[in-house]
Order: C-alpha cells, then structure tokens, then sequence
C-alpha cells in the first residue's frame, strides 16, 4: 500500500480450508513441489515466491504453469474458497498510509471470511504471513476490535501470524495475492489462471 510502491493496485489475498483438510493440503503442495521441481531440494528447505513463477520470463516455463494450476486445482479438491480485495492507489481519496489502509482492507477481507464461518456454523482462524511488527500489530489490534464489537465469537483467537517459508499455505496465499494483483494491472498471460482462482472466490 505504502505510495512509493511501484505497483498501482494492491491486492490482500488467501483461502480458507476445512480444517480437516490442512495437513493433507500440506502435502500435497509439497508434492506438487517435487514434481515439478526435483532438483530444487526437500520440499520444505525451499519457498515458492510468486516473483518466480508469475512473471512473464517465469511464466513461459511450461513447469511453472503446471504447478500453478495443478495448486488452483488442490484448492478445489480440498474445498477451499479464496478471499481477495483490492485497492487501486490512484482512486484513493486519502493519503496512502499503511496504518489506514492495510487493517481496512483485511477486516473487510476477514469479514467476508466470518461470513462463511457463521453461515457454516463452525469456527475458523486466521493464519497470516508476518510482515513487520508495527503493521502486524495494528493489524491484530483493529482484527480484535473487531470482533469484538460485532460479537464475531465463531472467529478464534483473532490473527496468527506464520512464517510463509514453512507453511506451505501462505505460499500458495501469496501466489493467489500476485495472480489478483497482476491480473488487476491488465497483465494478459496470468488470465487463464487468474480465472481458476476466481472460480473458488467464496461468494453469498
């Protein structure tokens, strides 16, 4: 969000997941990643970054795309819905600031998530890649409020916070968040797949 980001859209994304189906959704991108990727090493010693596969260069790799779309298909087996939203930093009326914008956009985002959960009559957490302490408590504190206020009691434990590099589920957050963004921006190569994760975008 911060103004002197190049990027002109930025774009807060993840999934939600049966949490039955966690652990098995860990392996199997792991095993998408020895698949495709057997001389990178062990699975978990290494981090799919979307820097490295969304790019146009990247994305001309036909093992690249394959991944891509065999994770998109792993959130439909896994009954997975995605979660996006945007912000177009030329359309806002206020001074980029990250400590305005980046709880805005995540409490709506987290909203929609306790949407499913209520409708589902289940509980649900959140898990989030840390990114820096001031925004991550911000961030926490805004989440928290929250909840409490409108009595989100289905949401447990307000935001976690996880290290992308060993889970793989933030990975796969983060190859949502750049598809959306990149898409957003007119990028043309990243629509066929930009439309697979839209197809799970939870809606009600």
């Amino acid at each position: 969000v911060h103004p002197n980001d190049p990027t002109p859209v930025a774009v807060f994304a993840g999934f939600s997941i049966p949490e039955d189906r966690w652990h098995d959704f860990v392996r199997q991108v792991s095993g998408a990643k020895a698949k495709y990727f057997p001389n990178r090493g062990k699975p978990h010693e290494w981090e799919v970054k979307s820097a490295d596969f969304l790019t146009p260069n990247a994305w001309a790799r036909s093992k690249n795309r394959k991944f891509c779309f065999e994770v998109a298909d792993l959130l439909k087996r896994n009954r997975c819905f995605v979660f996006s939203i945007s912000l177009t930093k030329a359309k806002a009326q206020d001074p980029l600031s990250e400590d305005k914008f980046v709880p805005l956009m995540l409490t709506r985002l987290i909203g929609k998530f306790y949407d499913q959960v209520f409708t589902h009559h289940t509980t649900g957490t959140v898990v989030m890649d840390w990114s820096t302490h001031q925004v991550d408590h911000e961030i926490s504190n805004c989440v928290t409020a929250m909840t409490v206020v409108r009595e989100m009691t289905a949401l447990v434990g307000g935001v976690t916070y996880g290290s992308s590099a060993s889970l793989p589920p933030l990975q796969v957050a983060d190859l949502i968040a750049s598809t959306m963004r990149r898409a957003e921006e007119g990028q043309p190569h990243l629509g066929e797949l930009g439309a697979a994760f839209r197809e799970r975008q939870y809606h009600r």
